[in-house]
Formats: C-alpha cells, structure tokens, sequence
C-alpha cells in the first residue's frame, strides 16, 4: 500500500523496517498522521513502557490518529508468556487526564471511539473469556 511503512521485531514476516521499538523508532518527528498498532504494545518490557509511548508521540504529528488492537485482559491472555501486559477500556484513561499524563508519556489523548456501554463492559469483565482483543482510536495531542 501505497504512504503506509511497516515495522515489526521479526525479519520473517518481511516488514519495511526491522525494529525493537523499545530501541526507539527510526523516524524524524511529526512524521506520521495516523498509526495503526496490531497486538504490538502488549510485548513492550515495563522499563521500556514510558520511552516507547513517548517514542510514539515523538513520531506522531499533531492530531495523528492512533489506533491500537490489543489483547484484553483475560486469564488466557495474561498467562501467555510473551505478554508483559494486558489491556482494558480504560488502560489509557491516565493519558486523557491532565494530572497524571506527564507521569506516563509526553503525549495527550483524545478518544475518537465511544466506549461501550456499562452493561457491555460489565459483562465481558464477569466473562471475559469472550472477548479476545479490545480497540482504542485516539487523537494524539501535543504538547505546544
């Protein structure tokens, strides 16, 4: 596809650019309107975490649009041995939030995407078995 780069760890799956992104991303800043992120943030190490979520927004441009697939947080998915972590709905809600947002990464985000209703997330949290991956669309916002 034409305007797209693809990155990933392993040279098998022939990706544009072989990349450990928790070495940083080959990339100058603000080069990237929108980025699509596929069961990629769940392999990040926790020291790494902050340097790769700031390394995202260093290669964001104002307004990029940031959309992630991650595996949601369910006993099938936290036992998987390459998975540092495991998401929800609200994994990211310290990004929305002026207070704790410069603890976590240089970036602001803006949900672009509704979340479900209580009653939804009620359900797959007492079934969670259910439900393998949860979506995030954002806006990213700069710092000025």
């Amino acid at each position: 596809m034409s305007g797209v780069v693809n990155i990933d760890k392993a040279s098998e799956v022939k990706p544009d650019f072989v990349v450990n992104i928790e070495e940083g991303l080959p990339f100058p800043d603000n080069s990237f309107s929108q980025i699509y992120s596929y069961h990629c943030l769940e392999h990040i190490r926790p020291q790494y975490w902050k340097f790769v979520l700031n390394e995202i927004a260093r290669v964001s441009k104002n307004g990029c649009v940031l959309e992630m697939k991650l595996p949601f947080d369910n006993v099938g998915q936290r036992t998987n041995c390459d998975h540092y972590r495991t998401f929800s709905w609200h994994s990211f809600d310290q990004l929305k939030e002026d207070g704790l947002r410069e603890y976590y990464a240089d970036l602001k985000l803006v949900n672009l995407k509704r979340n479900p209703s209580k009653l939804t997330k009620l359900f797959f949290y007492l079934f969670p078995f259910l439900k393998y991956e949860v979506y995030f669309k954002f806006k990213v916002v700069k710092k000025k």
